[in-house]
């Protein structure tokens, strides 16, 4: 899931356009390309921390700030929350659709399995989405533990660069 969008739509559709608008400018003037893989971003994030340090550390500050205050936003909101997120759903659902159609025709065959199984038997199907939800859970900790590691790399003095798992 692209936190960043997740995060710009929380801020938007909560009134915190001010913020969102202050990271959307700092993000335009990042010479990332569109086709830019994320290794190739988190390399060129790292050449600018390298240069300009202090400015590294503002935007960490304030990404760390503009997090709390989407997760603090979503426990007041839950419903507003789930609604994006579903809609960032959506739109990947499409991307992938439009990018691969065989893996888009797999995956809607998955889901209607598992659709078939649930109405056949509803509390397997709860059992089973609740440790699916364990698993991402745990997945989705390990990726923010791995992005935080590499977050504080970029900002160290001596540049060194983040031992690969």
């Amino acid at each position: 899931m692209n936190v960043r969008y997740l995060m710009m739509a929380a801020f938007m559709s909560l009134g915190s356009f001010g913020m969102a608008a202050a990271h959307a400018e700092d993000a335009a003037n990042v010479t990332h390309g569109p086709g830019m893989h994320r290794g190739e971003m988190r390399e060129e994030m790292k050449k600018h921390c390298e240069a300009n340090p202090q400015k590294c550390a503002e935007m960490k500050e304030r990404m760390k700030k503009e997090h709390e205050e989407v997760r603090a936003a979503c426990e007041k909101e839950p419903a507003r929350c789930k609604e994006i997120r579903q809609e960032h759903r959506e739109k990947m659902r499409e991307k992938l659709c439009a990018e691969n159609p065989e893996q888009c025709a797999k995956m809607k065959a998955r889901h209607e399995a598992m659709q078939k199984q649930c109405a056949a038997d509803p509390k397997a199907c709860e059992a089973k989405k609740a440790e699916m939800r364990e698993k991402m859970k745990e997945r989705m900790k390990q990726h923010h533990e791995q992005r935080m590691e590499s977050h504080e790399s970029m900002t160290t003095p001596d540049g060194a660069s983040p031992d690969k798992k």
